[in-house]
């Protein structure tokens, strides 16, 4: 049996519909599960880690078999090597900081290499935080300190449901990153379960699509993504673009980084080191059009990009689908822009936006 692979087959009836499943994931990433509410997303994870004691089928983890209900196999979770982060972050009261962490490295998993006390504090950003009691946590600073707990317990796989969904929008922004390098730094494969396409476009490599039970789409997360942004009207419309770090310039404060064939500007990446790959997240909001290169202006990217597709949004709005290349970036304009312009599949135009309104993670 393959390593690096996850595959299983699960069925599970539920009160309005029946868990059927049968995928096959590389472990080489994230990937995000996305879907209505109540299709079966968090019914999937908890399948994976052991919580669903009524499923019947088979769960096979790089290459160990954690479930096969014919041969009567059922792994209980602690004995799958996995690691579950939920919406709470669930730390001990009665332990501080230290105590919650130091409790996780014990237990930590023995089939598992154990990750580095020190690198992990270090990445999730808590060290000021280690003598706190947990009462004197804001909600970011628990999450922060659940999932380095979970980390600490050496986990071959890491389930996420919904981390982020009780926090602010600032407090998610300023965790993402770090679970995003993490996976970088530590290769840890992750499913993660999420309403949020922001959150999915930020950390989720690949995408499965669950509706009623069952998986109806599987791909790489940018091209599915962009594909949901045609479907429905989205208050935020974004793409998610893989790009590749090519230099800094520490005069400007700006990094060139690769799109396909585009070089962009961005604000200054100082931990990436050149060649490095990184996720870039934008905003539709943030692009305008022109049928010509701009001359002289403060805006640092404009490219050549082709019009793939559009949509009309509502009353006011039309969402086109610009191709780069390979990859494809969504940008949102007023009607009557696409009106004056005289808009059309297949033109060619010129796609404009600061290097401020590039996000990379």
């Amino acid at each position: 049996m393959d390593n690096n692979i996850l595959q299983f087959t699960l069925d599970l009836p539920r009160d309005h519909f029946h868990i059927s499943l049968d995928q096959s994931l590389a472990l080489d990433g994230i990937w995000g599960v996305m879907g209505s509410s109540g299709c079966g997303k968090t019914s999937l994870l908890r399948c994976l880690a052991g919580l669903e004691t009524g499923v019947q089928g088979r769960i096979i983890c790089n290459g160990r078999t954690w479930l096969d209900s014919e041969q009567g196999i059922f792994l209980p979770p602690e004995q799958r090597g996995i690691g579950y982060i939920f919406q709470e972050a669930r730390l001990f009261p009665h332990l501080n900081v230290t105590g919650n962490l130091q409790f996780a490295r014990k237990r930590a998993n023995p089939n598992q290499a154990a990750l580095s006390f020190a690198d992990i504090i270090q990445q999730m950003g808590i060290g000021h935080l280690l003598e706190r009691t947990v009462d004197k946590l804001s909600g970011g600073e628990k999450q922060r300190v659940a999932i380095a707990r979970t980390l600490l317990n050496a986990p071959s796989l890491l389930l996420m449901d919904e981390p982020l969904a009780s926090l602010d929008w600032p407090s998610r922004l300023s965790i993402m990153p770090c679970l995003k390098q993490i996976q970088r730094e530590f290769k840890i494969p992750v499913v993660f379960v999420s309403h949020s396409k922001e959150e999915v476009a930020r950390l989720a490599d690949s995408l499965l699509l669950m509706h009623q039970g069952q998986v109806i789409e599987k791909g790489i997360c940018r091209h599915l993504l962009n594909r949901l942004e045609e479907q429905d009207n989205s208050d935020q419309p974004l793409s998610a673009l893989d790009a590749t770090v090519l230099k800094h310039d520490p005069h400007y404060g700006l990094t060139t980084i690769q799109v396909d064939q585009h070089r962009l500007y961005a604000g200054q990446l100082n931990s990436r080191p050149t060649g490095t790959p990184v996720r870039v997240v934008v905003p539709a909001s943030e692009i305008s059009l022109t049928l010509e290169p701009l001359q002289a202006s403060s805006i640092q990217n404009c490219i050549p990009v082709h019009i793939a597709s559009l949509q009309k949004q509502g009353h006011h709005h039309v969402l086109l689908s610009l191709s780069l290349g390979e990859q494809e970036l969504i940008c949102q304009i007023t009607r009557k822009s696409f009106d004056t312009l005289q808009l059309s599949a297949g033109n060619t135009v010129f796609a404009c936006f600061k290097a401020s309104g590039l996000e990379v993670l």
